[in-house]
């Protein structure tokens, strides 16, 4: 009877926590503000199911995923503006870039371990901000790319409001979680996991290393690519800083990090906690009058979350259970 209940609550508790932010936007006291929260939300959810995909289940901590955050977001853009394509399109061809690159990235880095992989990384994504930036007639330069706004139109993938990108968010959410669920039940997961844990023995067992990092390392990349792409549509603008730097690097993989790495469920916890503690803070911030306070209450709450769960929130609920 306890498994039973267990498994009806894995599956009750999300669906209503779904039918709740569906419902939201037609909630006559939901302003335009809590619903660009909420996007936010489930934008930096999504990158941070895509990121859990290669360093939570394989154990490659890339610090340079920016890279295909950034190619998602300003080939949507420029294909959008130079050509007239649509983001249902663009969208797509900015994930082909992505595996391009993910496929010469892979190969150059993904025979490397640990630190070294993190900081080959990070060098590939200082490469693509620093050509963004030189780049100016193409991409803006350090200003960035704005797209032209056609107002509300579905064509395009634009609105005044945000309550459309609510639920487009949602439905990226669901998808990666199931794709997340998929790979943890799989072949593919069960040997990127024997590479994560002992890279030598999983070898010597008869599993494909370098394939299987490349093939997770491919996935996580289209994943980030396409959650780009509503990341562009959202923000209807990107800049270098926002796409290729070590900041928004670090921020897309605090969801897995504080929810859970190796989880289904991690980063949509950890996600929502971000955003919470975010505006949370800043709203003090903007009462109190002390500019910069804000940053530094949100990295100390991170800070006691990651202490009192090393190994994140899913972690620390399934050690008390």
């Amino acid at each position: 009877m306890d498994r039973r209940a267990r498994q009806f609550g894995r599956v009750a508790l999300p669906l209503l926590v779904l039918a709740v932010v569906a419902i939201l936007p037609a909630l006559p006291f939901v302003n335009n503000y809590i619903l660009a929260a909420i996007v936010r939300a489930l934008i930096f959810i999504s990158l941070g199911q895509a990121w859990n995909i290669v360093a939570g289940i394989g154990g490659l901590l890339s610090l340079g995923h920016g890279v295909f955050l950034g190619l998602g977001g300003y080939v949507t853009g420029l294909l959008f503006n130079l050509l007239g394509w649509p983001p249902w399109l663009g969208v797509w061809v900015g994930v082909l870039v992505s595996l391009a690159v993910a496929l010469v990235m892979g190969g150059m880095t993904l025979r490397m371990r640990g630190i070294f992989f993190a900081l080959a990384t990070v060098a590939v994504s200082l490469a693509f901000d620093q050509l963004a930036r030189h780049y100016v007639d193409l991409t803006g330069g350090d200003n960035g790319l704005a797209l032209k706004f056609m107002g509300d139109s579905l064509w395009a993938m634009q609105s005044r409001s945000p309550a459309p990108f609510v639920y487009a968010g949602l439905v990226f959410v669901v998808v990666y979680y199931g794709i997340t669920r998929w790979i943890l039940a799989s072949q593919l997961g069960l040997e990127m996991r024997a590479v994560r844990d002992d890279e030598t023995a999983a070898a010597a067992s008869g599993v494909a290393v370098f394939r299987t990092k490349m093939l997770g390392f491919l996935v996580s990349a289209a994943m980030t690519a396409l959650a780009g792409g509503l990341y562009m549509q959202f923000y209807q603008a990107i800049d270098p800083e926002s796409a290729f730097g070590l900041g928004q690097a670090i921020q897309l993989q605090l969801p897995a990090l504080i929810g859970g790495l190796g989880t289904a469920a991690g980063p949509i916890l950890g996600g929502a906690l971000m955003i919470v503690l975010s505006e949370i803070t800043n709203w003090g911030a903007a009462k109190l009058g002390f500019v910069g306070v804000d940053l530094l209450v949100y990295g100390l709450v991170l800070l006691l979350v990651v202490l009192w769960a090393p190994k994140g929130i899913v972690g620390a609920l399934r050690r008390r259970r």
